[in-house]
């Protein structure tokens, strides 16, 4: 009796333990890029009209996202464009989620432009990583 008791305890413990870190952690699909970024590698797609991407970037909020209607958000999920051959990009999707992964609010810009990358956010690490030089 005390084994299998001692044996539910570390079961109901390791539960808890993984529940409590996927709150605050991301799950195996999602790559980290840079600083509480991550991208979701099986959706990085080359686009048909240039030389570049598209990719889904999990960014998660460390103060810099405001609550949205009261609610606060965990993180939010964009998708990218970028066009390796003028170092630029740009963000056609931002959806924001609060922390028991409840989508909050959403925001599609189909009229979105181009801009230069700045260097050392997780839109340059990216474009290291999946844009090649070209001569």
């Amino acid at each position: 009796m005390k084994k299998y008791l001692l044996f539910m305890l570390i079961c109901i413990t390791s539960v808890q333990f993984v529940l409590a870190n996927s709150d605050t952690q991301t799950d195996d699909m999602w790559k980290w890029v840079a600083e509480n970024n991550y991208i979701f590698e099986d959706g990085i797609v080359g686009t048909e009209d240039m030389y570049g991407f598209t990719f889904l970037l999990k960014s998660f909020n460390k103060g810099q996202y405001e609550p949205v209607n009261g609610n606060k958000i965990q993180y939010t999920l964009s998708q990218y464009t970028l066009d390796c051959g003028k170092g630029a990009y740009k963000i056609g999707v931002i959806d924001s989620y609060g922390y028991h992964g409840n989508f909050i609010s959403g925001d599609y810009n189909k009229y979105a432009e181009f801009q230069p990358i700045v260097q050392g956010t997780a839109v340059s690490a990216v474009y290291k990583k999946l844009c090649r030089p070209i001569y």
